[in-house]
């Protein structure tokens, strides 16, 4: 029974409505770059702020730069490993791995990325 909970309780969060950004996303992806290793072991932080205010407790990690469904979610603060980057006319997006447990991947929108603690 906890394993049927589980499952249906994972179902539902990778079933989340992708949300508007609070900044420009790219207008066409067709136009979006090809994305390249990051080939630096630089540790990054995921961070919901967006001028000055958290939008986002939790940040959300995207199957690609086209945003089409939400594969995880980790709190803005959370520690990552930058393995790609993908330059766009608009809104450039990373590839992540959260460095604590669960361990999760997925794309991130640059504003919500930190390369400073």
């Amino acid at each position: 029974m906890r394993w049927v909970a589980l499952v249906v309780l994972l179902g539902l969060v990778l079933a989340q409505a992708v949300p508007k950004l609070p900044f420009s996303d790219n207008p066409d992806p067709s136009l979006c770059g090809i994305p390249i290793p990051w080939g630096r072991p630089d540790t990054a932080w995921l961070d919901g702020h967006y001028q000055g205010k958290l939008v986002e407790p939790v940040v959300y990690l995207y199957d690609s730069h086209t945003r089409n469904r939400i594969i995880g979610q980790a709190p803005s603060g959370t520690p990552v490993r930058i393995k790609l980057f993908q330059a766009n006319p608009k809104l450039d997006y990373y590839f992540v791995q959260t460095l604590v447990q669960p361990r999760q991947e997925g794309w991130v929108p640059a504003p919500f990325l930190r390369h400073q603690p």
